[in-house]
């Protein structure tokens, strides 16, 4: 083990009283920032994390971008928050650009020798994934009752280190299950959980389809994440301004169709998915579950988005069951403007509809649930 603290790289194994000579932050907790270093500094205990009921490692699946680290937001019992005392480390993590702080990510490998000294190994520099910085998860705590944490998406900024180790274990099986309805973008901060009522107990009686309407504004917003410069420039390292418009796109269209949904009287949610094999999660966008109806969004109505789209909503929907409904739902794709004539043909022939917004703000669709 090398002995001066100033020279830590990825994979270096330390101390917390080395790391904190070297990056600064607090000599307990698992989110520790520190002003005077400019860096907020993450350790990951695995043994402390599965007793809590989430697991903090890389994703063994990666896609265009490379890597995934998850990691666990602060809040050992009932729902993880961004406000408050109990938020703040949270908050640190999510403004670690535009306060100008390095997120150092560390997790605890073993003891000192005839100590019970903790060491951790840095497994480099980090930055918030561009387009979805953090989502929702739902979790078992210790004590049996269910909570939601926020499950930060880090990206690797420069060299990093990375080993089985480290590897968010596979499912054993695939499960799914239906849960609170939350959108999470670079471009919004949900406080709370945007839930819109509890999810139904007993079948409602299916009703017939009603003439286009005006979009309900959408009431469950609770707050904008104003992206700053120093933000902006940190984040835009692996994205296009086009990426983040129809990212923000896409979050307000499903976010005003949710409140019509509410307007009438329906209850939504989403569902989360984890597939036998697979270390990532899955989680749709919005689900009708008055109606039994799955929807999957988008920002753009142009032809590669809809046969994204397409082939999205095929793979989950055949996960979407509830105890009242254990029949496959109904498939709907939701547009911020007509597509192509010939991919409500393709769509159709998938048994896929589309509902798409008017330039009016009104919702068109053979899927529109009535009053």
């Amino acid at each position: 083990m090398t002995t001066k603290a100033s020279a830590i790289v990825p994979g270096d194994v330390r101390t917390r009283a080395e790391i904190r000579q070297a990056f600064g932050g607090s000599g307990q907790g698992g989110i520790c920032p520190s002003v005077e270093k400019q860096s907020v500094n993450l350790y990951s205990d695995p043994a402390v994390g599965e007793v809590n009921g989430y697991y903090d490692g890389w994703l063994v699946e990666e896609d265009e971008l490379g890597p995934t680290f998850e990691y666990t937001g602060a809040g050992k019992s009932g729902n993880q928050t961004f406000a408050g005392i109990a938020g703040s480390g949270n908050r640190a993590i999510l403004r670690h650009a535009e306060q100008n702080r390095t997120l150092r990510v560390f997790t605890q490998v073993g003891l000192v020798p005839n100590s019970g000294t903790k060491t951790h190994q840095y497994l480099g520099e980090f930055t918030l994934d561009t387009l979805e910085p953090y989502v929702w998860r739902r979790v078992h705590g210790e004590d049996g009752k269910e909570r939601n944490v926020i499950v930060f998406c880090l990206r690797p900024d420069g060299d990093f280190q990375r080993s089985s180790k480290n590897l968010i274990p596979a499912a054993t099986d695939t499960t799914w299950e239906l849960v609170p309805f939350e959108i999470v973008t670079a471009a919004t901060l949900h406080r709370d959980p945007a839930t819109t009522g509890e999810m139904l107990t007993s079948k409602q009686r299916k009703k017939k389809a009603s003439p286009p309407r005006k979009a309900a504004e959408n009431s469950a917003t609770s707050g904008t994440f104003v992206v700053s410069e120093a933000f902006n420039k940190k984040m835009s390292l692996r994205s296009s301004a086009a990426a983040h418009i129809a990212v923000r796109r896409e979050a307000e269209l499903t976010r005003t169709y949710m409140a019509y949904l509410k307007s009438v009287g329906h209850k939504t949610g989403a569902f989360q998915i984890k597939v036998k094999g697979l270390t990532s999660t899955l989680k749709t966008d919005l689900y009708d579950a008055t109606e039994h109806v799955l929807y999957e969004a988008k920002g753009s109505s142009a032809r590669e988005e809809v046969r994204m789209a397409l082939g999205q909503i095929l793979d989950y929907s055949r996960y979407v069951r509830t105890k009242d409904h254990p029949e496959p739902p109904k498939r709907v794709i939701l547009l911020p403007a007509a597509p192509d004539l010939d991919m409500f043909d393709l769509c159709k022939s998938h048994g896929v509809e589309i509902v798409y917004r008017t330039e009016n703000g009104s919702f068109i669709g053979e899927s529109l649930p009535a009053d």
